[in-house]
């Protein structure tokens, strides 16, 4: 007896075509499992935006000198709420060196905060409110001995409550201030 065949092909050639399947089909699951924990894995990573830059503060009726704040400003970009307890800096290649940032009260939000997605949070360091301004005693005591690697290095951080820490490069205006702040204490020192 002839064996059986569908759109001229044999039996035995379709129960081959067909033990090939299984084997799609298990490939085609585990890769499907394996992106499931991806997506899974990825979207429990907390996900935020931080900046850091020097601002002006203007105002009616204000009057010159204008006030000047180093401003952190964070807005969570993740799907899960991010809890933000502390601001700081990072600076240094080898030897890393690592400083808590205080912040003005007053214009400033609460930490610590929680942020769910696309909420923002800002925190203002006045750089003018002390005996010595912030930005030369922010170079003497981060940035020395060699300002240059200090600033090439140096990052902003925000810190949350499950460990994870966002870091920025500070933005252009603000690190031209410490560039200059760096280079009067050299001129004062040399």
């Amino acid at each position: 007896m002839d064996e059986p065949t569908l759109f001229g092909i044999s039996k035995s050639y379709w129960d081959m075509l067909n033990g090939f399947a299984n084997w799609f089909a298990a490939a085609s699951s585990f890769l499907a499992a394996g992106m499931a924990l991806y997506i899974a894995n990825r979207s429990a990573k907390p996900s935020a935006k931080l900046s850091v830059g020097h601002r002006i503060i203007f105002g009616q009726g204000g009057a010159k000198p204008y006030p000047e704040f180093a401003v952190f400003r964070i807005v969570n970009t993740g799907d899960r709420p991010i809890r933000i307890i502390q601001l700081g800096w990072k600076v240094g290649l080898i030897r890393k060196r690592y400083a808590i940032q205080m912040h003005e009260a007053m214009q400033s939000s609460p930490l610590p905060i929680e942020l769910s997605h696309g909420q923002e949070a800002s925190w203002s360091i006045p750089l003018s409110a002390r005996q010595e301004p912030w930005l030369e005693y922010f170079a003497k005591n981060l940035l020395t001995p060699n300002y240059r690697i200090g600033l090439w290095t140096l990052r902003a951080q925000a810190f949350t409550s499950v460990g994870f820490v966002f870091e920025s490069k500070p933005e252009e205006g603000l690190l031209k201030r410490l560039k200059g702040a760096s280079q009067k204490l050299a001129t004062l020192d040399g």
